[in-house]
Parts: C-alpha cells; structure tokens; sequence
C-alpha cells in the first residue's frame, strides 16, 4: 500500500464511512474482504450496520480483475477543467467502493434517531459506518419496503429515473426501446412504463434475461436471433415511431444500434457506462444523416427538473405504488466474507443477473 492510499484508507476510517468487514480491489485485481477499525459516533451522529448491500455488476466490475478498465484508475481527473488530464490515476488501490446499501442504526447520538431505525444509503461495502442524525432521517427506509428494495433506493433506482427524465416525456404515447436487460435495463425499462410509453421493448441476447423482462410485463427482442435488430423494430413500428431509446448496456456496438433504431431527430439516452474505444459506433451513418440526438443520462449529471432527494423520493414514490419492482428482481446473496465468490459469480450473466452481500444481521 502506498502512502498516499494509506492516508486515504486512514480518513475514510476515521470519518467513519468505512468500519469492519470491508470490501476491496487490491493492486492485484482480486477482491478481498478486511477488517478496519470502528470510530467513534460524534454527537449529533448514529452508527449504522450494513445489513445487506449490493454489487453494481456495471461500474464496479470496472475495478475488477488484471485488466480493469476504470478511466479513474489510468487517468487523473481535474474537477476545475472537468477533462481527463495527463498525470498519477486519480485512484490508487486498495480501493474501497460500492453504492447500494441498507442498514439499522446500532448507536445513536441524535436524540430524535431511533436504535434500531432501517435507514437507506449509497455507502460502501463495509460493516459499519457513521451518518450525521439528519441525513439517517433523511433517508430512513419507509416501512413495507424490504431491505431488498432499500439497496436500490440509495443509487440505482436514482440511476434510472434519472436516465428516463432525460428521454424529456418523448416517449409518451408511443413504443420505446430499452437496450439491455441488467438491473439498469430493467428498472429504466419500467419507469419508461409506467411514464407514459405505450409499450416497451427490451433487447438483449441472453434468453434468461428477456425471461426476467417479459415476467415484469415488458415485450422483448433477442439480438441473437436477428441480422438487424433496428430494421426489425422499424419494420414492425414504422421509419418514424421510435421517438426514444435507452441504452443500458455500456456496449458501444448497442449505442450504435440505438442510434439507427430511433426516428430521424430522435433521443438516444446513454445510460451505460462505456469503456475504451468505441469502433462499433460508426458515426457518418444514421446518426449524421437521421440527425440523432445522443445524450448522456448519467448520475453523475443530475437532469435539471431534479435533485438527489427527488429521484430518491421519485424511486420510493414508484415501489410504494407497486409501479416497479426492486427487491424481487432476481438477486443471489453470498456472505461479506465470500466476496470473491459473488464476483466470480458475475462473470456468468447468463444465470446471475446481480449478487448481494449480507452482513450477518
């Protein structure tokens, strides 16, 4: 460990955002789950034990293996230029990471958050961590909602209302297509629903995951089985029917087909995370002469008819009313210390669509 990341660890530890069991990529590659020390709870702060979080089998497999592809872990960000610059990756290992989490409060020093109070969050894969009393009440976990449900409220429901908002309500009344049938692609594929589209078509190629798409209710296309998938939705909805697509895949090869599958003028939302190159994309055909919109619906860009807190309560909103489902998305469950396991179990989408970790709670 170099000194700088060792500096790192030490203030995340002593910031309490990270505590006990904890996951990390080594400068190897592998995963591995250590132990840090657990700080002291300030006053006006709780400490929280995970109870379950979840593995994003999009960006976190990213800092995964020999070959990891994060742009952070090659290129060094400057937040004044907003470009990736020349110099030291802005990340150095062991990393710490992770985004979808939901635990109870264990020790509380904030006289109006309850011990025992469920509470939502984007934190890491650690054990415990410490919160300020009024952002654990911010986030308290509603009752009727499971801790299934609660790892996805942090974040990746947020992802998702987020990608569909900037689709800006072109797809109301009309068909709209989803690429990719992830935990993305699933969760946008239903917000799409439920705001509007009259009916929503997933492409992927694995059987498995259209099978997960169809019992949401959504209609399906297996890429594996067609020589041109947009010709065919075009056949099927017209030249002009397809206003919007979202692509929830990070394949450049996929955005390329979500290009050609939209009406001249339509909206292309990129809501995958893209690594490397991108020859698939072949830019002087559709996209120059249908005068495609492509736009870039990450989090990190929050539309701006929204904020954190809204997408959060938008996602609730939507579970609460049963107008998406969460937490019974298909989802298998290893043990914090069996990560290494969970992430080997990700390289097989054709039977594992997303991996949880328990904590022993």
């Amino acid at each position: 460990m170099t000194a700088s990341a060792k500096r790192s660890i030490d203030d995340m530890v002593a910031r309490g955002q990270i505590g006990g069991r904890t996951v990390q990529i080594i400068d190897t590659g592998a995963v591995e789950c250590v132990e840090y020390p657990i700080p002291d709870v300030p006053d006006g702060s709780v400490r929280i034990a995970t109870v379950q979080s979840a593995i994003s089998p999009g960006t976190e497999m990213t800092f995964f293996g020999r070959d990891a592809s994060n742009v952070y872990l090659h290129k060094r960000w400057d937040e004044d230029l907003r470009l990736f610059v020349t110099g030291p990756p802005s990340i150095d290992y062991p990393l710490t990471f992770g985004y979808r989490a939901a635990g109870e409060v264990v020790e509380s020093r904030d006289s109006r958050v309850a011990v025992g109070q469920r509470v939502y969050g984007n934190w890491r894969h650690t054990e415990y961590i410490v919160m300020p009393g009024d952002q654990a009440l911010a986030q308290a976990l509603p009752d009727g909602l499971t801790w299934d449900d609660g790892v996805d409220i942090g974040q990746m429901g947020p992802i998702c209302v987020n990608a569909v908002a900037y689709g800006q309500g072109r797809h109301a009344g009309g068909p709209a297509v989803v690429f990719g049938a992830g935990p993305v692609g699933l969760i946008t594929s239903q917000i799409v629903a439920v705001t509007g589209a009259e009916r929503v078509v997933v492409v992927d190629r694995i059987p498995w995951r259209l099978a997960n798409a169809a019992s949401l209710g959504l209609e399906t296309l297996d890429a594996g089985t067609t020589d041109d998938v947009a010709a065919d939705l075009k056949r099927r909805f017209g030249s002009e029917g397809i206003a919007v697509a979202w692509e929830c895949t990070g394949s450049a090869a996929a955005l390329h087909e979500s290009i050609r599958v939209v009406r001249r003028r339509g909206t292309v939302v990129a809501a995958g995370f893209y690594q490397g190159g991108a020859t698939p994309l072949m830019l002087g055909d559709e996209f120059h002469h249908n005068g495609v919109q492509v736009t870039s619906g990450q989090i990190g860009n929050v539309h701006p008819t929204h904020t954190w807190a809204t997408l959060r309560r938008r996602t609730i909103e939507l579970r609460l009313a049963d107008s998406i489902r969460l937490g019974t998305l298909p989802r298998t469950t290893f043990a914090v210390d069996e990560v290494a396991s969970g992430f080997e179990a990700l390289g097989r989408p054709a039977e594992i669509l997303q991996v949880a970790l328990s904590y022993g709670r």
